[in-house]
């Protein structure tokens, strides 16, 4: 069974899941935008010594900030779709330069691909490549849950006016998680959580 824990560890409210696998004791983070004693808290909390993976929905500065201190102490192999891969350790790319925030330069360890599979505990992580609101923003798909990053919120979308976003391919990558026939709960980059069928009923952008 998966527990989630949802966490905000940045000044820039973006949300950061951390999910263990409560048989295999696998763990992995999503999104860690910062890295700070309260993240470190809360890692230890849900029971976390060591990451498999730290999984990045896209590369802006807001979700990928505290990557390099995070597998510095817990370990956990970087993921990233690869068309935003430049963004561990190009600023403007990030644009953490446009928002003068610090950004600490990484590289990723794996970078994924539409439909690639990461083993996790006796389950696997499904990566949907979601490109919109960046070239390579994906969604991660592991059981009943979908990680969203900024591709879908509840009853809204992320923004595709930054660099590398697209009206076109956000309405493209909507279309396909509004295909899927199977349910999941939600777990998008920034606010609450949602369910998938209650996005393609009331979401006016799906």
């Amino acid at each position: 069974m998966l527990k989630l824990t949802t966490f905000a560890p940045g000044m820039v409210y973006a949300n950061c899941y951390i999910v263990k696998d409560g048989q295999s004791g696998d763990a992995f983070v999503v999104d860690p935008g910062a890295y700070n004693r309260r993240f470190e808290s809360a890692l230890r909390e849900a029971g976390v010594e060591k990451l498999r993976y730290i999984l990045l929905t896209h590369g802006h500065f807001d979700h990928i900030s505290g990557v390099k201190e995070l597998k510095e102490n817990f370990g956990g192999e970087i993921v990233i779709h690869r068309e935003d891969a430049e963004c561990l350790y190009d600023k403007s790319k990030s644009l953490a330069s446009k928002f003068l925030f610090p950004q600490h330069d990484v590289t990723a360890d794996v970078l994924v691909n539409d439909g690639d599979r990461l083993s996790f505990g006796e389950d696997e992580i499904e990566v949907i490549h979601t490109p919109g609101h960046t070239r390579g923003s994906v969604c991660y798909v592991v059981g009943d849950i979908m990680l969203s990053g900024d591709t879908l919120f509840r009853n809204s979308i992320g923004r595709t006016d930054f660099p590398g976003g697209s009206p076109e391919e956000m309405k493209a990558s909507l279309q396909k998680l509004a295909s899927l026939e199977k349910d999941y709960t939600v777990y998008p980059g920034h606010d609450v959580s949602t369910t998938l069928e209650h996005e393609k009923k009331y979401n006016p952008y799906m």
